[in-house]
């Protein structure tokens, strides 16, 4: 069968959280832009799977990428955020130590903070002192470095804000199509995007593939970096824990990460992990000795912490390039190739900061950027039920009956969030979950699915054998019986 082609001015590779932010920012222009992505949804790679941290800016290398683009990317981040209605709290972080043997950690860790522009950072020492912000921590805890800008949001709403966005501006996505082949035209200046039943066209392309950038970027014979999946494995409290902890609190730093965290979430769990190994790039496994790897550094700090109380675990792979930093830059073989990989901590928190970086090199490309007279900067995210609120509540059962039905006991869910989920693009259960949190409370689905399954059925058309977890061959159903 002949591929349909099409023309656009720039085609995005990618639509995590990278692809996404990239997306919104051209749709200020008076560009056709298109985002190609592999899965069935935006978020389904590294973003759905992170700590959710927008870092204050002190734990990054100097002279790096990441070091530079920190401290700024939080500052944009909280902008964005307030338009575009991303959850955010501004939680603060410690990172802690048992032993004042450690204490250079530290020093070096303010050193570096304070040379990138943060304010709010200094040392704590004294148990006494550290368990005024944080009560339940280790009580051998005896110094701990304060950051007073980090923060914590919700990564995959975040991705899905900004995915909103961009199409309400203009922005296509083109879903489930793999990318097998680019081809640059040399007398027409433009490149070929090869799927299994679309050609695109496009003067400028833009690898934000993650985990798989080397594998985009070595179509056009470009071989200047390889991406190395680590994978990290985390545990999920259930929401009575609420209150356990108060701010983000890290373990000191390894030689790969941050260190193992426990930090609350923008939805009242507490979440601990993850660990770092070195894995294959379709792993998304837990383990018996990863997760007793993050069991036992969790206890170091909360010896308290309730156990008992984890509801799930998961696994999320983060995308560590060959450079140890952020790529970003126009390839060495073709300069309208641009490689926007190795985004892994604090990719989050420099989202909006990396946007800026493309941006001026299509501008340094001399791509012309006339600005999109219609582009409106706001979204507003799908509004929850809130059981504590009645008069609220008496106002939406009288505007929408299906206010009336909820469909997860566990997040309070009801059938209404999950017909908005499905308009704003949701087409099968893990996007309908990331959007609405139906399935992520203590049963994890237990209650709720059969009920998403047959909301799916009667609002898009899709047979129960076809409905699918998270796209491709993931189907719930095997068959049906009549």
């Amino acid at each position: 069968m002949k591929r349909k082609s099409i023309k656009k001015d720039i085609v995005i590779i990618g639509a995590g959280i990278i692809g996404c932010a990239i997306a919104r920012e051209l749709s200020r222009f008076d560009k056709k832009v298109l985002v190609v992505e592999k899965e069935s949804d935006v978020s389904y790679g590294t973003t759905k799977a992170n700590s959710g941290i927008i870092h204050a800016g002190y734990a990054e290398n100097p002279g790096t990428f990441r070091s530079s683009l920190c401290h700024k990317g939080n500052l944009l981040f909280k902008k964005n955020a307030e338009e575009l209605d991303i959850p955010l709290k501004n939680t603060g972080s410690l990172v802690s130590i048992l032993n004042l043997s450690e204490i250079k950690v530290l020093e070096r860790l303010l050193k570096d903070g304070k040379a990138n522009g943060l304010k709010d950072l200094n040392i704590i020492y004294g148990n006494e002192n550290i368990k005024k912000i944080e009560p339940n921590i280790n009580e051998k805890v005896c110094a701990s470095l304060l950051a007073k800008e980090a923060s914590i949001t919700s990564p995959y709403e975040a991705a899905f804000a900004l995915y909103e966005n961009a199409k309400l501006n203009g922005i296509e996505f083109l879903f489930n199509s793999v990318v097998n082949e680019i081809v640059f035209v040399k007398p027409l200046k433009h490149f070929i995007l090869k799927t299994p039943l679309i050609e695109i066209e496009a003067e400028v392309l833009i690898n934000a593939a993650g985990i798989f950038a080397h594998n985009m970027a070595n179509m056009i014979g470009d071989y200047s970096f390889e991406i190395h999946p680590a994978k990290g494995e985390y545990f999920v409290f259930d929401n009575d824990t609420t209150g356990f902890v108060n701010i983000i609190n890290f373990s000191s730093p390894g030689k790969s990460t941050k260190g193992v965290l426990v930090t609350p979430t923008v939805d009242n769990n507490i979440l601990a992990g993850p660990n770092f190994e070195y894995a294959d790039f379709r792993d998304l496994s837990t383990t018996f000795d990863g997760l007793s790897e993050i069991k036992q550094k969790t206890k170091d700090l909360f010896p308290e912490i309730p156990f008992k109380k984890v509801i799930s675990s998961f696994a999320g792979l983060r995308a560590v390039s060959s450079t140890s930093d952020f790529i970003i830059g126009s390839s060495h073989i073709n300069n309208k190739f641009i490689n926007v990989g190795g985004i892994q901590s604090p990719g989050l928190t420099c989202v909006f900061s990396i946007t800026q970086i493309v941006i001026d090199i299509l501008r340094d490309l001399k791509i012309d950027l006339k600005h999109n007279r219609n582009f409106y900067p706001k979204r507003k995210k799908i509004e929850r039920f809130n059981p504590d609120n009645l008069l609220k509540n008496f106002k939406r059962f009288s505007s929408d009956e299906n206010y009336n039905e909820i469909v997860c006991r566990c997040e309070n869910v009801t059938k209404a969030e999950i017909i908005e989920a499905i308009k704003r693009g949701a087409t099968d259960i893990d996007g309908i979950k990331l959007r609405t949190r139906a399935g992520m409370g203590r049963c994890q689905g237990g209650y709720c699915l059969l009920r998403v399954i047959k909301i799916i059925y009667e609002e898009l058309n899709i047979p129960y054998e076809e409905i699918t977890k998270k796209g491709n061959n993931s189907r719930i159903i095997k068959t049906r019986m009549n």
